[in-house]
C-alpha cells in the first residue's frame, strides 16, 4: 500500500508539472498557426488578383492605431464567425463594375473567410521590444496589430493586391497610393509568444516568430 501511495503521489507531481507544459505547447502551435493563416490570406489576395484582374484586398479586424475593431472604409462589419467571434482577416474580390471602390458591396462582393479565430491568440505582442526592422519600417505601433498605412501615412487596417500582385495602399476615399506603398505588417500574440506576418513593398509575404532569449525577430 505505501508502495502504490508513493507511486500514485509521484505520478500526480509529474501530472502538475506536466500539463501545464502541453498547455502552452498547445498555445503556442494555435498563435503559429493563426500567423500562418493569415500569410496565406495575403498570399491568396494577391494569387487571386493576378488571376481575375481584379483588385484583392485583404481587411484586418485588427485595430488601427488604437481605435476599435476595423470595418471596411464605409463602414461595413467584417462579419464574425457562427460562434460570434470577429473573422481575424476577409479577402475581397474588388470587382465593383467599372471602377474598384475599396469596399464591401454587400450583395455583389462576398468577402473570403479563409482565416479562423484561435483561443487565445489576439492582435498586437506582448515581448516583442520593436517593430520588425527593416521589413516593417513603418514607424506605427505593433502593438496596434496592424502596422498598414494609407498614402499618407496613417494607420489603417487593410492593403490592396492590384492586378499585377504588387501592394499598394489606399485611404478611406479609395486614393491608392504608388508601388512600395502597401508594405505593412500584422502582429498576434498569445501572450507568451509574438509573431510578425509581414508584407514586403513589393509583396512578399514572410511569417517571424520574436526570439525573447535573442531579443530579436527571427525567420
Amino acid at each position: 500500500m505505501i508502495e502504490m501511495m508513493v507511486v500514485v503521489a509521484l505520478i500526480g507531481a509529474l501530472a502538475a508539472i506536466a500539463v501545464p507544459k502541453f498547455d502552452q505547447f498547445f498555445a503556442n502551435q494555435r498563435c503559429k498557426a493563426a500567423a500562418r493563416s493569415l500569410a496565406d490570406a495575403f498570399r491568396i489576395a494577391q494569387s487571386d488578383a493576378i488571376r481575375t484582374g481584379d483588385p484583392h484586398i485583404v481587411f484586418l479586424s485588427a485595430s488601427a492605431g488604437g481605435n476599435p475593431p476595423a470595418t471596411d472604409p464605409g463602414g461595413t462589419p467584417l462579419g464574425v464567425n457562427p460562434n460570434g467571434a470577429p473573422w481575424p482577416a476577409v479577402i475581397v474580390d474588388d470587382r465593383t463594375p467599372a471602377l474598384s471602390n475599396c469596399v464591401i458591396d454587400v450583395g455583389i462582393e462576398t468577402p473570403q473567410t479563409l482565416v479562423q479565430p484561435q483561443v487565445g491568440v489576439s492582435w498586437g505582442v506582448s515581448n516583442a521590444a520593436r517593430p520588425l526592422a527593416p521589413d516593417d519600417n513603418s514607424g506605427l505601433n505593433p502593438a496596434a496589430g496592424s502596422t498598414f498605412r494609407t498614402p499618407g501615412g496613417a494607420a489603417t487596417t487593410w492593403v490592396m493586391f492590384r492586378p499585377d500582385g504588387l501592394p499598394v495602399s489606399f485611404d478611406a476615399a479609395c486614393n491608392q497610393g504608388t508601388v512600395g506603398t502597401g508594405g505593412g505588417a500584422a502582429y498576434v500574440t498569445n501572450g507568451s509568444r509574438d509573431y510578425a506576418v509581414v508584407v514586403t513593398p513589393l509583396g512578399g509575404v514572410r511569417v517571424h516568430g520574436w526570439n525573447a532569449e535573442a531579443n530579436a525577430w527571427t525567420n
